[in-house]
């Protein structure tokens, strides 16, 4: 069991914090501000219900609404999109993130709310860290420190800049002639989003190109705020709190993790504000950064695999989510021309091969002689098995979005050891089936040929 300390209370330090109290370590959590308090970050993707119940932190949603249609006006005339299974969900963060730090406490974790840093040392012996609270001056001494102050976070976390400097501007609104759902809107060179919260107020943000909004005239920021929401089609009614203006640029740290320390959440990667799924992604950071930094605290020998592995899914997570957003950025830069979406459409090196999916029909599959693509490298790779980072065969490929071993439970590598080329999709399946069901391994066989990795036999030769 290690010493661990957590600064910042959002969901990237109180799920990191959960998960390392589950994997049995010692841990405090530092928030410098009280709770509740509102947050950016309020339309949750379909994804955060599913990662939250896997820790059993599902009652962090209580009191949210479900988002049942969101819609959208981006290349042309508004279009409403349906979530039949309603996984989304509008939330207010205040008290959000008030119910996830309550589930840290329920495990143990010591919360100091709100306390602020006034020293902070690391030596030989470990961290070493003064606090201010409300009752006086406290130290904390850790073994491990884990930085999840967001955009807030220690400025030796060198970022990579991952796109154009971006400024949200927002607002909360009451009244009458608010959308009861999520509506994104493009606009002439800004584009906009109104986010429905569960008490009936709305925050409704602009999103401008940082530089270009800084260069321009000085007037309030309400009163360009204002400006730009008129050439919305928004008819809000009354301003519920003042303009804030809010950094939304994208980002990546260019080294996330030491010896005895991680960045999660917004402090190693932010993306762009398109996806609206930063707080997904910052779960998602926690959660792998848990197991990184059990792996760097319990099996030091796999140090470099673990910070390896970690700063490669960064990295793999930057690149693809800013290819993605290039692409909507580009259905919109079609009907304007203005920089702001010809900025934001620039083409991303990235992966733009794609094979036709193999039919599943079972003829066609069982006639087409298959061997591994020339493309193919498998090589020693770090990954998550079990609480760990360990080294596995991997599969890397053009057409893979990034390295893979597994799929589902059946490490990948050795079965392509286990067939001969030339051989159909179907013997292949056949000669699987020692190891896995028919269905299953058949299933495998396809999902290799549809990615590239098993091509027809005429293709390796090409």
């Amino acid at each position: 069991m290690a010493r661990v300390c957590v600064i910042g209370g959002g969901p990237a330090g109180s799920v990191f914090a959960i998960r390392m109290a589950q994997l049995g370590h010692q841990v405090e959590l530092i928030e410098p501000v009280a709770f509740p308090r509102p947050h950016l970050g309020e339309s949750l993707s379909p994804g955060v219900p599913a990662l939250l119940q896997s820790l059993g932190a599902e009652d962090a949603l209580a009191g949210s609404r479900p988002v049942r249609q969101v819609e959208v006006a981006w290349e042309g005339a508004p279009q409403i999109r349906l979530d039949e299974r309603q996984e989304g969900r509008l939330v207010d963060r205040g008290y959000f993130d008030s119910l996830l730090l309550d589930h840290a406490r329920s495990l143990g974790v010591g919360i100091r709310q709100p306390a602020r840093i006034v020293d902070r040392r690391h030596d030989a012996e470990g961290w070493r860290l003064v606090i201010e609270t409300e009752t006086g001056s406290q130290s904390i001494a850790a073994d491990f420190l884990a930085d999840a102050r967001g955009r807030n976070g220690a400025p030796s976390w060198r970022r990579q800049p991952a796109g154009p400097a971006t400024l949200a501007l927002h607002a909360y609104w009451k009244g009458p002639g608010l959308p009861d759902h999520p509506v994104i809107r493009a606009g002439d060179d800004a584009w906009y989003w109104s986010v429905p919260l569960p008490d009936g107020s709305c925050n409704i943000q602009v999103f401008v190109d940082a530089h270009a909004f800084g260069a321009a005239r000085k007037d309030t920021l309400d009163s360009r705020y204002l400006d730009l929401l008129d050439r919305s089609g928004f008819r809000p009614g009354a301003p519920a709190g003042r303009v804030q203006a809010t950094n939304a640029s994208a980002y990546v740290a260019l080294a996330a993790t030491t010896a005895a320390s991680i960045a999660l959440g917004e402090t190693a990667l932010a993306l762009d504000p398109l996806s609206s799924s930063g707080v997904q992604k910052a779960i998602q950071t926690a959660l792998a950064g848990a197991i990184v930094a059990n792996t760097l605290i319990g099996r030091p020998a796999s140090a470099s695999a673990a910070m390896a592995f970690y700063q490669g899914s960064l990295e793999e997570a930057s690149t693809r989510h800013r290819s993605w957003a290039a692409g909507y950025y580009a259905e919109a830069a079609r009907a304007r021309p203005a920089a702001f979406w010809r900025d934001r459409a620039a083409a991303m090196p990235g992966n733009a091969r794609r094979r036709a999916a193999v039919s599943a029909d079972m003829a066609s599959v069982a006639s087409q002689p298959v061997e591994l693509s020339r493309d193919l490298v498998i090589a020693d790779l770090p990954c998550i098995e079990g609480d760990f980072v360990t080294l596995r065969k991997t599969l890397r490929h053009p057409d893979l979005a990034g390295p893979v071993a597994y799929l589902g439970d059946q490490p990948l590598a050795p079965l392509l050891g286990d067939f001969l080329p030339g051989a159909t999709l179907v013997e292949i399946a056949q000669g699987w089936s020692r190891r896995m069901p028919f269905k299953s391994a058949l299933s495998i066989a396809i999902w290799l040929r549809n990615n590239g990795v098993l091509v027809a036999r005429s293709e390796a030769r090409r």
